[in-house]
């Protein structure tokens, strides 16, 4: 039974209470009688309890193995900005009841919803595979179980060493629904980077049980022996168990390098730009190789005994992702160790209630990261993901990125009538989710250039075209700048983007009712959580020695756009802010700043921040919201990188923000 928080019981509402009082949440899924393939199944209502930053409700959910709700095994309660659920642990076989209640923000409970009883029955076809199976065995098991779902494949408890030849997906699903891959604990070791997991239009499927690896890791590291910075130029010897410089095209293609030290943890190393890039490197002898740099001085970032880093996107790995969720609904990550992933490592586009639990991605012993890129991306969803009880370690990028791609209006042939490519130069998905505008969905426009919202309409009508899509949106929109959002110089320009074009958002599809808590971020290369979307919780989370901030609010050039109705509570951040660039310990802010106040309805509250450098707390562009009961304690010395000033919290361009007993010591 999950016990992180206190449940309040209420016997009875004060007259003055019960006259405010909201009705009970009605239970929306599962419902009454539902058969669930899943031990983890997702629980969703619909309420009105409220959900302002000065007002903040939440949700009771209760699960129990009767009806009466005696033999309760999972209960929690959730910030009203979210309306679903998704338990940490699996459910056995077997019958329940759940129920759900509204409670105020004093905490006290309202009325219990009626209870829906519903019962977990997993698949009973079950394909095995033995200890010492090959590549070619694996394949074939999974091939066997895609045509014969519902199905559960369990793997015999073993270590798996596989060489995958010239295959680059291990995991690999299209159009598969009510499946388990059950790995029951074994070790799975590859010898060349692959997609470990590729899921494409799937939808209730889990994968559990495993421990990853590739030999040699998709990474290389070299401790610095020698440092010329006159001539611009380290010596590094290529730490033990990993592979050469020149082993694969990889390296040589991506020069971009990370500098972390070991006595940290191999943490980012302080006060070192994000990338420090080198211009060829060379063999010396044996494993010891000289990197040059294209300015001399760039070689004096480094001393010997620094660890120097090639992470590279590996995007012959089926597009790059450790485990890639494309498309579809419900699919779960549980209980999963990754030591090593080639690029991106936990992904999702366009697919609804992913949820990501017990997932370690953790560095081995002897090595410098655990995975090469972000421990998460993920784009697109219109509910979710959930993230919960995880270790994200030395991470080569950001902890976790939830967000929604730009657009572009390629013409306006009426004033309510858009069209838009389908292909859209951000989006990697394809053709085939249509970029899934919908009725009634809340579409943003949005001017890089001035940081304005142009307008927001609602979609009426989207008829996909044979190259685009014609959207009808419920007003006349002005002010749109049509165009490309890829500059003409291609892709390599692609972090620029083209500022003057219009971006257009689809905020029904921004990862809104995203949950990350009860996690462990620490020594990744940036950011804890950078987040976008309507409604969020971010709430009892540790983030320490990352290179910078904890939890970040901002829309880069192409993934937006802003946050709306999010919690961000009771987390630690300890020690983070390493890297030599303008962010704070909590940041919220628009490209370009000084414009319009998009931050909104944020409750950032009872958080600890402890030694990151002044400003701590760096709100911009923020309407609406409130910074109570935060512990700011240390990290007073100067600022990097930044335009604001050495203070604990700073606001600049912000409406109705309210700051009230934080502590600064």
């Amino acid at each position: 039974m999950r016990k992180s928080v206190p449940l309040v019981f209420a016997i009875a509402l004060s007259p003055a209470l019960a006259a405010r009082a909201v009705g009970p949440p009605e239970p929306v899924w599962p419902n009454e009688g539902a058969a669930l393939t899943l031990g983890i199944p997702n629980f969703r209502w619909a309420g009105e309890w409220p959900a302002t930053p000065g007002n903040m409700s939440s949700y009771d959910i209760q699960i129990a193995r009767d009806e009466a709700f005696r033999q309760v095994v999972d209960e929690d309660r959730i910030a009203a900005v979210i309306r679903w659920y998704v338990p940490d642990k699996e459910l056995a076989p077997g019958d329940y009841w759940w129920r759900v209640a509204g409670v105020d923000a004093g905490g006290r409970r309202g009325a219990w919803s009626a209870a829906r009883e519903f019962s977990v029955r997993p698949p009973e076809r079950v394909l095995r595979v033995a200890a010492g199976a090959n590549w070619a065995q694996v394949k074939e098991t999974f091939a066997a179980a895609a045509s014969n779902t519902p199905c559960r494949v369990v793997f015999e408890r073993a270590e798996y060493r596989l060489d995958p030849g010239e295959d680059r997906e291990f995991i690999a699903f299209a159009k598969a629904d009510d499946l388990i891959i059950d790995g029951g604990g074994s070790g799975v070791t590859f010898t060349h980077p692959v997609s470990l997991v590729h899921l494409a239009n799937c939808r209730r499927v889990m994968v559990k049980g495993f421990v990853f690896d590739f030999d040699p890791p998709a990474y290389t590291a070299g401790r610095v022996v020698a440092v010329d910075a006159k001539g611009g130029t380290i010596d590094a010897e290529v730490l033990a168990g990993h592979a050469l410089p020149d082993a694969y095209p990889a390296f040589a293609r991506d020069t971009k390098g990370m500098v972390v030290t070991e006595a940290d943890g191999f943490a980012m190393k302080r006060g070192i730009p994000l990338v420090v890039e080198h211009k060829g490197v060379e063999r010396v002898e044996g494993r010891r190789f000289r990197f040059r740099f294209e300015r001399a001085k760039t070689a004096s970032l480094l001393s010997a005994g620094d660890i120097y880093i090639l992470d590279p996107r590996w995007y012959d790995a089926a597009g790059g992702h450790g485990a890639g969720v494309f498309g579809g609904e419900d699919i779960i990550f549980y209980d999963l160790t990754l030591r090593s992933a080639a690029n991106e490592c936990l992904g999702s586009f366009y697919s609804d209630r992913h949820a990501i639990l017990r997932v370690h991605l953790e560095r081995k012993a002897g090595r410098a990261l655990s995975v090469n890129n972000g421990g998460n991306n993920h784009h697109n969803a219109r509910t979710g993901p959930w993230i919960e009880g995880c270790l994200f370690e030395n991470c080569g990028d950001d902890v976790c990125h939830v967000n929604g791609y730009a657009m572009a209006v390629a013409e306006q042939p009426a004033p309510n009538k858009l069209i838009i490519n389908l292909h859209q130069p951000y989006d990697q998905f394809g053709k085939e989710a249509n970029l899934d505008m919908r009725p009634g969905d809340r579409v943003q426009f949005f001017q890089r250039s001035t940081g304005s919202l142009v307008a927001e309409a609602r979609v009426v009508s989207a008829v996909p075209q044979e190259k685009a899509i014609e959207v009808t949106v419920d007003r006349d929109v002005k002010g749109i700048t049509a165009g490309r959002l890829m500059p003409a110089k291609g892709l390599g320009y692609a972090a620029q983007g083209n500022a003057e074009v219009t971006e257009v958002y689809n905020a029904s599809r921004m990862c809104n009712g995203f949950v990350f808590r009860n996690n462990i971020a620490r020594n990744g290369r940036r950011i804890g959580v950078l987040a976008k979307g309507d409604g969020g919780l971010i709430e009892r989370n540790t983030f320490e020695g990352l290179g910078g901030g904890g939890v970040e609010f901002w829309n880069s050039p192409f993934e937006g756009l802003a946050a709306e109705n999010y919690v961000v509570r009771g987390n630690r951040i300890l020690g983070c802010g390493r890297l030599d660039r303008e962010h704070a310990a909590i940041w919220a802010t628009i490209f370009k700043s000084g414009g319009d106040r998009l931050q909104r309805n944020l409750l950032i509250e009872d958080n600890e921040i402890r030694d990151f450098p002044f400003p701590a707390m760096l709100l911009r562009d923020v309407a609406d919201s409130i910074v109570r009961g935060n512990r700011i304690i240390g990290g007073a010395r100067p600022a990097r990188a930044t335009k604001a000033p050495a203070k604990p919290i700073v606001m600049e361009n912000c409406g109705g923000v309210k700051s009230d007993k934080n502590e600064f010591r």
